[in-house]
């Protein structure tokens, strides 16, 4: 129903109306649980990354420098403590290690940021635990090899690309077009890939306009936070002061919880717009015919 105490602008009224979704739904409490899982997602995940890059002999200071330009320093720092370790002792066991735990954990990420989008479009819970799991466990798998592949394209493409130009013939614009295209690439990627997570979390196919804004408002958000919030930790926070040695720890709890908020800020901002073009066409229904 279309509710005459809510501002008569519609952005106002959208404002008013995330803000009450978000405190209705819990979002703050539901970002702390996906955080949660994050963090327990990360350490094993960069085991296998770093693993992989070892094994492919890939040099990670490109991908370093593109990370520093949006991520606090202490974050960075301490990618490249495990980046730079084991791909300086490759280890095949270690990868193995790492990919069995980077799938158990991300399903249970997964699963937590599933039941958000879930709550904010107002279904219920998965009629099927079986076929649940199971979407879980495909987009794990594909979102794992997903990055795998986007990190070593990033770091690797160049490269090869400046190798079959030297010995193949390949025309140099094409090697220059992808240096300048591979970011955008990987951004696409990203879209991509929480759009199948909220794809995947309907009981019914729906239309692009009841995703597509949430995902790109995620992804812009995301990358809004995180600079800014770096530009805060490299600039204002005092975190190795307070904190000593857990510093570190601390700009990366903070950083994964601004991250979760995030994602699910997008399934919400997407029940908004499902809510306010439901009560636009209720109300030209019920606007009396002269």
């Amino acid at each position: 129903m279309w509710d005459n105490t809510l501002p008569k602008n519609r952005f106002l009224r959208f404002c008013v109306l995330m803000v009450h979704r978000c405190g209705r739904h819990n979002v703050a409490t539901q970002s702390a649980a996906l955080a949660f899982y994050l963090l327990f997602m990360i350490f094993p995940f960069l085991i296998f990354i770093s693993a992989l890059l070892g094994l492919l002999n890939l040099n990670i200071t490109g991908m370093m420098t593109v990370l520093s330009d949006f991520l606090p320093e202490e974050v960075v720092d301490l990618l490249r403590m495990y980046f730079t370790y084991v791909t300086d002792n490759p280890s095949p066991q270690l990868m193995v290690f790492g990919l069995v735990f980077s799938i158990y954990f991300p399903m249970r990420a997964t699963n937590s940021l599933m039941a958000a989008v879930r709550i904010a479009y107002h279904l219920g819970p998965p009629k099927g635990f079986i076929t649940q799991w199971i979407k879980v466990l495909l987009y794990t798998v594909t979102l794992i090899v997903t990055i795998a592949l986007t990190l070593s394209l990033m770091t690797f493409g160049e490269r090869a690309l400046w190798y079959t130009v030297e010995h193949f013939h390949l025309p140099e614009f094409l090697a220059k077009l992808w240096v300048t295209l591979r970011f955008p690439v990987a951004g696409a990627v990203s879209f991509l890939a929480l759009f199948l997570l909220y794809a995947l979390a309907q009981d019914t196919i729906q239309p692009l306009k009841n995703i597509c804004p949430g995902v790109l408002f995620s992804l812009a958000a995301w990358m809004a936070f995180s600079w800014l919030y770096s530009y805060y930790a490299n600039h204002f926070s005092h975190y190795s002061v307070l904190y000593g040695s857990i510093g570190a720890v601390i700009v990366v709890l903070i950083w994964l919880n601004l991250s979760a908020f995030t994602l699910i800020l997008g399934a919400e901002m997407n029940g908004v717009l499902i809510s306010m073009r439901k009560d636009r066409l209720e109300q030209g229904v019920n606007i009396p015919k002269t």
